[in-house]
C-alpha cells in the first residue's frame, strides 16, 4: 500500500511540475502525425527521461504504443510502475548485447507494433556514451531511430551517476523529436562512427 501511494504521489507531482513548465515541441520527425503501424526506435539520454511520460501522455497516448526498457533493479521496478500510470509499457532487463532476453522481448514489441524507447547510456553509464544495445536493435530490425533532444532552461542536477536533471518550475523546456536515421548492419570498423553519430544528435 505504501509503494502504491508513493507511485501515485510521484505521478501527481510530475503532472503538477509539467503544468508549470513552458513547453516548446519541435517535431522534425513527424512523429505526432504518424498514422501507420510501422514502429520506430526512440533514443533519449538517461538524465533527460523525466519529461518522457508527460510527452507521451499529452501527445501520443491513444494513437501510439510505447515500450521503454527499464533495468532489472528495484529502481527499474519503481520506474516501470510509475510510467504505467502514463500509459507506457515496459520491458525489464539490460540493453547490452548480453541482455539477450530483453532484446528479444523488445524485438517482439516492435513486431507487435509498439515503438520502443531506450536510454542508450543507461542504466549505469558512462553518461553520454552510447552503448551497443540501441545500435544492435536498430541494425537487427531495420527500424528507424528517432533521437529526442531535451533542453532545460533551468534545472536541478542530482548527485547520481548521470547527473539526473529535474527542470525547475516555470522554466522553459524544449523537446525536439529529431529526424529519423537508419542504422545499417555495420562492420566493426563502422560501429564507432555510428556511435558518434547518435551522440552528436542527442547532444548534452
Amino acid at each position: 500500500m505504501g509503494r502504491q501511494l508513493l507511485l501515485w504521489l510521484g505521478g501527481v507531482l510530475l503532472r503538477l511540475l509539467g503544468g508549470t513548465l513552458r513547453w516548446t515541441f519541435v517535431d522534425e520527425a513527424g512523429y505526432m502525425q504518424r498514422t501507420g503501424p510501422d514502429p520506430w526506435l526512440v533514443g533519449v539520454w538517461h538524465n533527460r527521461i523525466l519529461c518522457l511520460p508527460l510527452c507521451f501522455e499529452w501527445l501520443c497516448r491513444g494513437h501510439r504504443r510505447l515500450t521503454i526498457l527499464t533495468s532489472a533493479s528495484r529502481d527499474g521496478e519503481l520506474l516501470s510502475n510509475l510510467v504505467a500510470g502514463f500509459g507506457m509499457e515496459t520491458v525489464r532487463g539490460s540493453s547490452s548485447r548480453k541482455g539477450v532476453l530483453a532484446l528479444r522481448q523488445l524485438q517482439n514489441r516492435l513486431l507487435e507494433g509498439s515503438d520502443v524507447a531506450i536510454t542508450p547510456d543507461g542504466p549505469r553509464g558512462p553518461v553520454y556514451q552510447v552503448s551497443p544495445g540501441l545500435l544492435y536493435l536498430a541494425a537487427k530490425t531495420g527500424r528507424p531511430v528517432m533521437t529526442i533532444r531535451v533542453d532545460y532552461q533551468s534545472y536541478w542536477e542530482l548527485r547520481s551517476w548521470d547527473g539526473f536533471r529535474v527542470p525547475k518550475p516555470f522554466s522553459k523546456v524544449k523537446i525536439t523529436f529529431q529526424k529519423t536515421i537508419l542504422i545499417p548492419p555495420a562492420a566493426e570498423d563502422e560501429a564507432e562512427a555510428q556511435v558518434r553519430r547518435l551522440e552528436e544528435l542527442l547532444g548534452r
